[in-house]
């Protein structure tokens, strides 16, 4: 690839131009977009010591991390703690933390660390039965652990939802960041947590734009009804709610 460039132009940023145009021509045939290339965010330094930190851990996608963690470095002046309700291998955990850098803050863990509960009507949207079934996306407690073990302001709570969330009924949050894919155990999160996060706080729901979790959608949609905030459906499949 590279020799067959150079036939064209002896300037990097030019065989780089049309390196794009070439992979984003065999994308477009399969279905697929790639992402733009021209974008600040991919070269903030922070970020990617933090992506370098954490390797090839299986997570989520690298703009939905970046989405976290720069909104991390945003609310490092509210007042409150973080929560993370569903957490698999840490990923968000981990980039939360990143962009919080500071230790003196608890972050608490939400998560059955035995899959996802059985879903509800609520999950089968337009037509179609959901594809998600109980125990589906078990992750060990002890896997999580090891993959956040560099932080020592992390609190476990094993438990179905909301089992155990009484535990934190006297703290307040800087945010909350719910990613259960499900109806019932996202409405019960959004319950529990919505008047203990601080005025300027925030709430992410991970799945808000992900066709497959029409039930955490729906949760958002249904408890922001007849709430004055807004719910800002991000394009990388996030949703964000600034609490007023």
């Amino acid at each position: 690839m590279r020799n067959y460039l150079k036939q064209f132009s002896t300037k990097a940023s030019s065989r780089k131009e049309a390196r794009w145009s070439i992979f984003d021509a065999w994308a477009k045939r399969s279905g697929f977009k790639l992402y733009r290339p021209n974008l600040v965010w991919l070269e903030d330094q922070a970020f990617q010591n933090a992506q370098a930190q954490w390797g090839d851990i299986p997570g989520m996608p690298e703009d939905r991390r970046y989405f976290v963690f720069n909104l991390m470095t945003r609310l490092r002046k509210i007042p409150g703690d973080t929560a993370d309700i569903g957490v698999r291998f840490g990923s968000s955990s981990f980039f939360i933390l990143s962009g919080l850098n500071d230790p003196t803050r608890r972050h608490h863990v939400f998560d059955s660390f035995e899959g996802l509960s059985e879903p509800t009507p609520e999950d089968s949207g337009g037509g179609k039965s959901t594809q998600w079934t109980k125990g589906k996306l078990a992750v060990d407690e002890s896997v999580t652990r090891k993959n956040l073990s560099m932080f020592q302001n992390v609190d476990y709570y094993k438990g179905w939802i909301p089992e155990r969330y009484p535990e934190v009924a006297d703290r307040r949050f800087a945010l909350i960041h719910i990613d259960v894919d499900l109806y019932q155990p996202t409405k019960d999160s959004l319950e529990f947590f919505y008047d203990k996060v601080s005025p300027g706080g925030a709430i992410i729901s991970d799945d808000y734009g992900v066709a497959s979790c029409y039930g955490a959608r729906k949760a958002v949609d249904d408890f922001f009804a007849d709430k004055p905030e807004t719910v800002v459906n991000i394009p990388t499949g996030q949703c964000l709610i600034i609490k007023r």
